[in-house]
């Protein structure tokens, strides 16, 4: 089966076993597991193969609010989407020192985020159509905050987005994680691999304006690179993450000259 495989497939599975105590494994003290390697953002990731899940998990109080906000988005997502949240979470728990979400494994496919708009095009598409029908037709909103392929599974019949840790962050304008989406395929595979072809161009140019006509925020649409630094060194949960790693937001490792050609293309764009 080309292309077909499970979400587990992507990430980085760790098979030697760390320290870890009981309290974390709750309820599941003899099951076997593997770690995973996340970016540093004050959680933890375990997989629970026999059972198909993942336990994101922390001790820290930034850590344990990030779970709340992850439970708190899942909710938001399912309930806009009209899908059962119990099959989606299979257990939520926090105290004062601890918290976990165990989140069933989702069958379906992850496009990889470093690959060209060319290869991913399909996929793209997929999630605009996916946004724009479900996002409330308000100005402003709930955001997901960090809006890139390797959050979004692509199943038979529908997408799905995972990683909501950013939930509570502030709200923001009505298309800021379509257009970080958007904008991080035309960045992430440059700054992987120097990839960004004429054919490339011509479908960021296509996709772009498939925003315009939504009528997102203007100056979200011409001076996007600006536009999402400001507004995440500006929001409290956002700037958090950014100092522990810069790596998690796209828009501060962008080449200024990757930056500067994006934002001469967004010139050239006609929507007429």
């Amino acid at each position: 089966m080309q292309n077909k495989f499970y979400i587990r497939e992507f990430l980085n599975i760790f098979k030697k076993k760390k320290k870890i105590y009981r309290h974390v494994l709750r309820n599941n003290d003899d099951e076997k597991y593997f770690f995973i390697k996340t970016h540093k953002n004050n959680t933890s990731l375990i997989y629970f193969p026999k059972k198909n899940f993942f336990r994101k998990y922390s001790e820290t109080k930034k850590g344990l609010n990030k779970i709340e906000a992850e439970i708190n988005g899942f909710k938001w997502y399912c309930d806009k989407n009209n899908i059962n949240l119990k099959y989606i979470i299979r257990e939520f728990y926090k105290n004062n020192f601890f918290a976990h979400i165990d989140i069933n494994e989702i069958k379906g496919i992850k496009a990889k985020s470093w690959n060209s708009i060319e290869k991913n095009f399909s996929s793209l598409k997929r999630v605009v159509k996916h946004y724009i029908k479900f996002y409330p037709k308000i100005n402003k909103s709930k955001i997901h905050g960090d809006l890139t392929l390797d959050n979004i599974i692509f199943k038979e019949k529908g997408v799905f987005i995972i990683d909501w840790e950013f939930f509570n962050s502030k709200k923001n304008f009505r298309g800021y994680d379509i257009v970080y989406l958007i904008l991080s395929a035309a960045c992430l595979p440059y700054i992987f691999n120097k990839t960004f072809s004429k054919k490339d161009e011509t479908l960021f140019k296509y996709l772009w304006k498939i925003l315009i006509k939504q009528k997102f925020n203007k100056n979200m649409l011409t001076d996007p690179f600006n536009f999402f630094e400001k507004n995440i060194k500006s929001d409290i949960v956002l700037k958090s993450s950014l100092k522990l790693s810069k790596q998690k937001f796209f828009p501060f490792i962008t080449s200024l000259s990757h930056k500067k050609k994006i934002l001469n293309i967004l010139k050239t764009i006609d929507v007429k």
